[in-house]
């Protein structure tokens, strides 16, 4: 994708490839490199978490053929979903083994692995970081329907989990997003491990320099539901006040923590 991105038009037709090329407003690669036959047309293909809607109507070996139903400005290395079609993985590729060398380089402490599908993911990972000479820790990132179904074998074989709520919520009915995460942090909870509530938690501040009343309550409310950690992401990576950003999410932190309806924890 050309660096200052495309932006893709409504009723607009674009093509999705696997060929490696530089995109534009009528072509858009991506790196999956495994079959597209188990994608069919009808179905969607949701960009940036949802923020594009692209509809296909063509399948070919290597590319597809897709209808823009809901249009925005599309830059690189942005996420794709495809509700309902299970894309086929085997193990870790290439690109994840020079990313996880990357970062034992950089002696990080986590290692977040995305959309985990069982806790096999997990163990791929987990059989390869030694290998490297490390003992990172691994944060499973639960952002589909296969995770969710498998949560509790996941959860075991992880260090923590990370409650991902931007492909979440275009794998799953956005509705659906609020009691998985209650479900989620309890299970964690009870098995004594830790959790991370993620996604869009004060992302009006990316704009403004004060969140809305329902982000501070979303914020508040996992809290008091038992995360362990609540995070910010394009509120600091990308925002207009990722300093603003970090002081009110820790002023949420303590207040809650402080008030008496802040529960104890279970293993306490």
């Amino acid at each position: 994708m050309d660096p200052v991105g495309a932006t893709l038009i409504k009723h607009a037709i674009v093509w999705l490839t696997q060929e490696n090329l530089i995109g534009d407003a009528s072509i858009i690669p991506f790196d999956y490199k495994g079959p597209l036959s188990d994608i069919r047309p009808g179905q969607h293909i949701y960009i940036d978490d949802g923020n594009i809607d692209l509809l296909v109507v063509k399948c070919e070996k290597k590319r597809l053929k897709a209808k823009v139903v809901v249009e925005g400005s599309l830059k690189a290395h942005k996420g794709i979903n495809i509700p309902g079609v299970r894309l086929r993985f085997s193990g870790l590729t290439e690109k994840d083994i020079r990313d996880i060398r990357f970062g034992v380089e950089q002696r990080v402490d986590f290692i977040a692995q995305s959309f985990i599908r069982d806790a096999g993911d997990v163990r791929a990972v987990r059989r390869h970081i030694p290998k490297l000479g490390a003992a990172c820790a691994v944060i499973a990132k639960i952002e589909n329907r296969d995770g969710i179904r498998h949560i509790d074998e996941i959860i075991d074989a992880a260090d923590g989990i990370m409650i991902a709520r931007g492909d979440m919520g275009v794998s799953i009915p956005i509705c659906e997003v609020p009691i998985v995460q209650k479900m989620i942090i309890r299970k964690c909870n009870m098995k004594k491990k830790f959790v991370i509530t993620a996604t869009q938690m004060l992302e009006s501040m990316t704009e403004n320099v004060r969140p809305t009343r329902a982000e501070a309550t979303d914020v508040a409310n996992a809290i008091l539901d038992g995360t362990d950690y609540v995070m910010l992401s394009a509120e600091t990576a990308a925002g207009k006040y990722p300093a603003e950003s970090t002081a009110m999410m820790n002023g949420i932190i303590k207040f809650t923590e402080g008030s008496e309806y802040f529960p104890p924890r279970i293993w306490q």
